[in-house]
């Protein structure tokens, strides 16, 4: 079951999106956060519906989940961010593919959480350990066979 996010959980949220990867959201959403520690976003208006009557197994857009080393990101979750300037990993073809694919990168970069954009892009958030970037792209998202 979803519980609506108090203001200090939400700024905690947005204080670490700013932190690790320099930007805000580009629009006010309402957070929801969910089981393991998922968190969902929705529009305002959801505040006015009375869903006590309704069986709902889902509300929202997932938009990523707290870690204990950050936040880690959504494929949306990565579109919804306003210009983030830090933390961006720009993959070339060969690189994009492997992780559509559901391949762990060999990168050289600080160790995090990382953006990654394939042309203009936003194709969801890694983390990056020891030069290995970790996929998190869902499987039923996974490219059936190598691009």
């Amino acid at each position: 079951m979803l519980k609506i996010m108090k203001n200090k959980e939400i700024r905690f949220i947005l204080n670490q999106i700013q932190e690790q990867f320099g930007c805000v959201l580009k629009e006010e959403y309402v957070f929801l956060e969910g089981p393991e520690e998922r968190i969902y976003i929705t529009t305002k208006p959801y505040l006015s519906i009375d869903t006590s009557k309704l069986k709902i197994n889902n509300t929202g857009l997932y938009f990523g989940t707290k870690e204990k080393q950050g936040f880690r990101l959504s494929v949306e979750g990565s579109e919804l961010l306003d210009k983030p300037n830090k933390n961006i990993i720009d993959l070339e073809e060969e690189d994009f593919k492997a992780y559509m694919a559901g391949e762990n990168l060999r990168l050289e970069d600080t160790n995090g959480y990382k953006i990654l954009r394939y042309k203009n892009h936003f194709i969801g958030c890694g983390k990056l350990s020891n030069n290995t970037l970790y996929n998190y792209l869902p499987k039923q998202r996974r490219a059936k066979e190598k691009l």
